[in-house]
């Protein structure tokens, strides 16, 4: 029996079989759609079905659902798993780190179905990230480790310049290259992605040179103020290098079909090189 695709493999098709680099960022805000654990499910459900046949995947931001305690945790369930039926990826966006030991029970927690990815926090350095990064391999799943973000107290450490001339965030790159390096897939792309913000463009084209096999998540776009046609050097003509998040822009859209729709058009423009 052979094995199964690993994570990087998986994305390779499904943004071939979608014909899309897009994925839907899942924020219900309270003060947009009432409060209330039910209404977060209608409501992200609602756009799922409007904008994800347009989409690759969806990254529901733990925040809002974990603020409504444990039925908060029962909506993020049920959010994400009629995302999985409907075909689409899971990025659980969690932003975790921390140490070793509890590295383990957040992995435990994180590291399953119906998540397919989740995003790191790599400040406490490789033996924080050792757990999860055990625990995505042995189940083709994957992680994006915050490289450079897309906020713009950003530039407040992960632009620092370290003792070699180069910014910290260059230094989180290679070493997310590093992690990654075992887990690279028959596509070229690897189990350890990379954060990298959109609103930052003058970043990418470095960045993808210090991390080839990488996927990178791009957050950014949209509300933020991150512009796809910047975007090109993320992918260096692999379309499957690179996936464009944006929430706001599509949820609260007044179509949100036409906008995540008009949102696959523009990235793919750029994403063949």
């Amino acid at each position: 029996m052979s094995a199964s695709p690993g994570f990087g493999d998986r994305v390779a098709r499904a943004v071939e079989v979608r014909a899309s680099q897009v994925v839907l960022g899942l924020d219900p805000d309270p003060a947009r759609i009432g409060d209330g654990a039910d209404r977060a499910i209608a409501f992200c459900e609602r756009v799922i079905d409007l904008a994800g046949p347009a989409c690759v995947a969806v990254k529901p931001q733990l925040a809002w659902f974990e603020r409504l305690g444990a039925a908060g945790w029962d909506a993020l369930e049920r959010v994400s798993s009629h995302a999985a039926d409907c075909g689409l990826l899971v990025i659980a966006d969690a932003k975790r780190g921390d140490v070793d030991v509890t590295g383990r029970a957040y992995a435990q927690a994180l590291v399953r179905s119906p998540f397919d990815a989740v995003t790191l926090n790599p400040m406490l350095g490789g033996d924080a990230v050792a757990p999860f990064l055990d625990a995505a391999r042995a189940t083709g799943r994957g992680l994006f480790v915050l490289v450079r973000t897309s906020n713009p107290g950003a530039r407040d450490l992960q632009d620092l310049v370290l003792e070699d001339g180069a910014p910290w965030h260059e230094a989180v790159a290679r070493l997310v290259a590093t992690w990654g390096a075992g887990g690279v897939g028959a596509d070229g792309i690897s189990d350890v992605g990379a954060v990298v913000g959109a609103t930052a463009p003058q970043h990418l084209a470095r960045l993808r040179s210090l991390m080839p096999d990488q996927l990178f998540l791009i957050p950014g776009v949209g509300a933020q103020g991150g512009r796809p046609e910047d975007l090109g050097p993320a992918f260096a003509g692999n379309r499957a290098g690179a996936l464009v998040a944006a929430s706001r822009s599509i949820l609260y859209a007044d179509d949100p079909r036409t906008a995540a729709e008009q949102l696959r058009s523009a990235v793919w423009a750029v994403s063949g090189g």
